[in-house]
């Protein structure tokens, strides 16, 4: 593939055809001018040579004429014509027979077109045609034949005239558009040094946006846009990556220190106690890599989700039912509701929200599902402190742990309430936190049942 050319060289490419064109256009429209131009000229012409030459012969005889007169009109080829339709005289002997027709009423000059005349080159003529009586009595016809096309030498100069006024408009053109084109383009030059900044991690917060409001500017401001949300992403990423590792990390030294442990010559109760152990830092590793790759694939837009007709209702019960068993106090409260969505994910989400109630709460839970209109509702609350106003946002977020030390000591790892908020925007609803009525830390989750998630 041959290499693309640059953009002045595609603009002067894209303007010389029409610089070619206007050209022509320019010379046709004066040609045609200059043709109207002689048209008319030669009509004033020849009527004025024709009356001039009447007036000669009312002055003089036809025989006096030619020996006392020379009957020259320049260019122009002129006849006099008697009654009879003969030619008594002509500047042009290759023009034997009349110019135009010599019947002319009394008093009368006539102009006719004809597009040749026998004997001259084949070019258009305005022929002027006047009563003429003489001294003697006799009457005449004078004709006066004046050509209105542009002659070839005239037409060649003009050729080149125009060509050479085309050649200079081009190479005018050309300097002109190089050199508006480098200065349009020089804050594009700045962009992308400035670009190559950032590319090579050179301190460069933003690019430089150019004065005005066109379209350099406008490109400039949504660069600097996308550059921030880069930016933003970026410093998302090395925390995400940061914020995993020590997660990670915790789980695998106690895993390892374990693992001595069992190397170790130790009594047999010990060795289970510490392999139990081992087994549960293995499963809460487990848990914690599969919460990771269910935020990366939220995080990618590929969130694989089974969708079917689901009972809300036997998702809650089947949940609640699990930490019921585990001992935790839970007051249960359920209406029949149905939606489209993916029932191991939104299993995940009341399980999630009921584990995040039971880390934070004093000493009850409550769960409800209800319908709200369209929605199905399903409502978390725990004797807990609520969340505070400043924090309700943030509180959705990876690995934040409103109370670190507590958390960390059970198990959390701040994704639970990040993976809630992942599944229910990929089933079209939403999630908040807020208080209670009486006061309670209330986590609420929206869910419409006509959702059709993508």
């Amino acid at each position: 593939m041959s290499p693309r050319l640059g953009l002045r060289s595609r603009i002067l490419a894209l303007t010389m055809p029409v610089v070619l064109l206007v050209s022509a256009a320019i010379a046709g429209i004066v040609y045609l001018s200059l043709g109207q131009v002689l048209e008319a000229s030669a009509r004033e012409i020849a009527a004025a040579e024709a009356a001039e030459l009447r007036a000669e012969l009312s002055l003089h005889t036809v025989d006096d004429l030619m020996v006392t007169h020379e009957l020259t009109v320049g260019n122009r080829v002129a006849q006099i014509v008697d009654e009879a339709g003969v030619v008594v005289v002509t500047t042009d002997a290759a023009v034997t027979r009349p110019l135009a027709d010599p019947a002319v009423a009394p008093g009368e000059v006539r102009l006719t077109t004809t597009r040749s005349i026998p004997g001259l080159d084949e070019r258009a003529f305005v022929v002027a045609a006047a009563d003429a009586p003489s001294l003697d009595g006799r009457r005449y016809t004078a004709l006066v034949a004046v050509a209105t096309q542009v002659d070839t030498t005239a037409l060649r100069r003009s050729t080149e005239f125009a060509l050479i006024g085309a050649v200079g408009l081009i190479a005018l053109l050309g300097a002109v558009t190089t050199f508006a084109v480098g200065q349009a383009l020089r804050p594009v030059e700045r962009m992308r040094d400035q670009v190559e900044d950032i590319a090579s991690s050179r301190p460069a917060p933003a690019l430089e946006v150019p004065a005005g409001r066109d379209e350099l500017a406008k490109l400039a401001e949504t660069l600097n846009g996308v550059l921030d949300r880069l930016r933003r992403a970026d410093a998302s990423r090395r925390a995400f990556v940061a914020d995993a590792g020590h997660e990670l990390r915790s789980p695998l030294a106690t895993i390892r220190v374990l693992l001595d442990r069992l190397a170790e010559d130790r009594p047999l109760e010990e060795r289970r106690l510490v392999a139990a152990r081992a087994s549960a830092e293995v499963d809460r590793l487990s848990l914690l890599v599969d919460d990771l790759l269910t935020l990366a694939s939220a995080d990618e837009h590929a969130m694989t989700l089974q969708v079917a007709e689901v009972d809300l209702d036997d998702i809650v019960l089947a949940e609640s039912g699990v930490l019921r068993a585990r001992g935790m106090p839970l007051d249960v409260s359920v209406e029949p509701v149905r939606v489209r969505g993916d029932a191991m994910r939104l299993g995940r989400v009341v399980r999630n929200l009921l584990e995040n109630a039971e880390r934070h709460r004093e000493d009850a839970v409550r769960l409800a599902l209800t319908r709200d209109g369209d929605s199905a509702l399903v409502v978390v609350d725990n004797d807990g402190p609520p969340v505070a106003p400043e924090d309700r946002s943030r509180v959705f977020a990876r690995f934040v742990r409103l109370d670190d030390s507590r958390t960390r000591d059970t198990g959390g790892a701040g994704l639970g309430l990040a993976i809630v908020a992942e599944i229910v925007r990929a089933h079209g609803g939403t999630v908040v936190a807020e208080e209670s009525p009486e006061g309670w830390c209330r986590f609420a989750v929206r869910l419409p049942t006509d959702t059709r998630p993508g």
